[in-house]
């Protein structure tokens, strides 16, 4: 009976902050139903670092519990600290992640012109999909080719999402360009 008047209190609180004249109010389109985790997680990304500017507590907390549940991990120093700053920003502790795999993720600037290139492998007969998205709305490439250089995905928008089944277990490149005019922030999600 407790655990059930606690859940009910949660649902409570969480629908009172919705009622809150721009407390859980969508920074920006939410991504379709059914959208792949990576999609999800790149616009949770993307949603925190509004909320943070923003300082919109419930806002960043939902992106946080978003990214959470997800399994994400940081894959470099930047990124894990703007996960830390955002945790501090946060009135809810950050939680426990119960899965040690999962999609990770890379935030950055990109200045007009600038690339950046990495490597990742991904296991052959299992889902692979990285998700792009720029909050600014710029229109960064992400180019993907595998270990022979055929491309595997290649789109140019503010948010792309690249799916396959590989093959073979190998390393691919992922190549990210902003060919604009202005510098851009973007989060890169591997799953």
């Amino acid at each position: 009976m407790r655990i059930g008047m606690l859940a009910l209190v949660v649902v409570f609180a969480v629908s009172a902050c919705t009622n809150t004249p721009g407390a859980l109010t969508p920074l920006r389109p939410a991504p379709p139903a059914g959208a792949a985790a990576s999609v999800q997680l790149a616009e949770a990304l993307a949603q925190a670092d509004i909320a943070a500017e923003t300082r919109n507590a419930a806002g960043l907390a939902q992106s946080l519990a978003t990214i959470a549940a997800l399994g994400a991990r940081p894959l470099d120093a930047s990124s894990a600290a703007q996960l830390a700053q955002w945790q501090s920003q946060s009135p809810v502790p950050p939680p426990m992640r119960g899965r040690t795999l999962g999609p990770g993720y890379r935030q950055g600037v990109l200045a007009a012109g600038e690339g950046l290139s990495l490597e990742q492998s991904f296991l052959s007969g299992q889902k692979a999909s990285i998700a792009l998205t720029a909050p600014a709305g710029s229109a960064l490439l992400l180019q993907v080719t595998d270990s022979s250089a055929k491309p595997v995905c290649t789109d140019r928008a503010a948010t792309v999402s690249c799916q396959w089944i590989p093959i073979f277990t190998q390393r691919h490149t992922i190549r990210l360009t902003n060919p604009g005019q202005q510098s851009a922030r973007f989060y890169l999600v591997i799953e």
